[in-house]
């Protein structure tokens, strides 16, 4: 049986108080590993924070115990610096039993096994055994990872475009765009399951430029029809630590003419907060450009009043877990009108996600909220179908300058 230990805390402790202390924190954590095994258990530190451990004549059973043991002791305070430093300890562990074709896997298959289960702790538990469905799913994601760019070329990444209306006048105010892939093995695949796994591999910010592109060329179109309708395109953190990240977004402003309050950059509470030493130089910078900023899912993350004073947007919008709950929780009502009285003391626009019913359009109309997002308006639509449901549901008429504004058919 192989054990992977993984301490989650070693890059934080070098980044602030340099490598020598990082290392401190290694040893003592090696001479736990040592202390909890045993002096006859074989130990290696592969990289970083992280150990293998050999048990032989190890039943599974009894190695997650000893696993689960181990964390307990792992992830007790490491005195650093004067200071009590708390780790988080993963685990994972392979058994030495034969593979599909029925041969014996060595030692660096069970290494590599136990790799796999180590990272499967990501989900929540954080000691895992090794199971064969494991390794389906990390050879899917780097299928995906090694393919994307392909598949980009090749037109099986495509945008759909979920249309947004004003309250009360219902008129089309704009467009969030996501991304959408067919793969030609696995079929269509949902965001969730490729964007986590591209944003791992450093590819987000080519996904990125992608929709960016896609959406602006959509913009450039509406404006040569008269119709100014604005397109709102989500963020990565990777993308808030990109400092040329700005000066790329101009550039694709100024090759389509669109004037920048056209485009909208939605960013997550967490995205933010994860490193807003560098996030919020690069959002106001966007800012300075005359772009919109929202801050999506919001009331889900680090919802604060000084947190959202700090950060130079113009949207927020209310997640749709709170929206979707309104009809049949007082709580969720309740957390709703809040976040648009809150959002309108401060100046902001207020978005609702996930209105999927007429009682729920009325009920946020009545609150005040300014524009709603959801399957009663439309589902996520690809470019052409976008357009029929445009010609089909709404009216076209002159607004109050030289363009055309489009209204929702009731």
């Amino acid at each position: 049986m192989v054990l992977r230990i993984d301490l989650d805390v070693f890059s934080t402790v070098s980044d602030a108080l340099g490598y020598s202390w990082a290392d401190r924190m290694v040893i003592a954590a090696g001479r736990r590993i040592r202390d909890a095994l045993g002096p006859d258990v074989p130990l290696a530190r592969l990289e970083g924070a992280s150990f293998a451990a050999l048990l032989v004549g190890c039943t599974q059973e009894n190695a997650h115990a000893s696993a689960e043991r181990l964390r307990v002791q792992l992830s007790a305070p490491y005195p650093v610096d004067r200071l009590s430093v708390e780790a988080n300890a993963m685990i994972g562990y392979a058994a030495t039993t034969s593979d599909e074709n029925g041969e014996q896997v060595d030692v660096d298959g069970l290494l590599q096994r136990a790799d796999v289960a180590v990272r499967a702790t990501r989900g929540g538990e954080e000691v895992r055994g090794y199971a064969p469905s494991m390794g389906q799913i990390f050879l899917r994601r780097f299928q995906l990872v090694t393919q994307f760019r392909q598949s980009l070329e090749d037109g099986h990444v495509s945008v759909h475009y979920q249309p947004k209306i004003s309250l009360p006048n219902r008129q089309v105010q704009g467009v969030e765009a996501l991304v959408r892939w067919v793969h030609p093995e696995f079929g269509r695949l949902g965001p969730d399951e490729f964007v986590p796994a591209i944003e791992a591999a450093g590819l987000i910010g080519v996904l990125t430029s992608f929709v960016l592109e896609e959406s602006l060329k959509r913009v450039r179109k509406w404006l040569d029809e008269g119709l100014r309708i604005s397109a709102a395109v989500n963020l990565s953190v990777r993308n808030l630590a990109d400092e040329d990240f700005p000066a790329k977004v101009q550039r694709e402003l100024e090759r389509f003419d669109i004037p920048p309050e056209l485009l909208t950059f939605e960013l997550t509470e967490s995205g933010v907060m994860s490193d807003p030493q560098k996030a919020l130089p690069i959002l106001r910078e966007l800012h300075s450009l005359g772009i919109e900023l929202a801050v999506d899912d919001f009331g889900t993350g680090y919802s604060s009043l000084a947190y959202l004073r700090q950060l130079p947007v113009d949207q927020v919008k209310i997640d749709k877990s709170f929206v979707l709950g309104m009809g049949t929780d007082l709580g969720d009502l309740a957390v709703v009108r809040s976040i648009v009285e809150l959002g309108h003391s401060l100046g902001l626009t207020v978005v609702a996600e996930g209105v999927e019913e007429d009682v729920a359009r009325d009920q946020l109309e009545a609150m005040g909220c300014d524009v709603a997002q959801g399957y009663l308006i439309s589902r996520p639509l690809p470019e052409d179908r976008l357009e029929a449901w445009l010609q089909a549901r709404t009216a076209r008429s002159p607004g109050r300058h030289s363009e055309t504004v489009l209204t929702l058919l009731t």
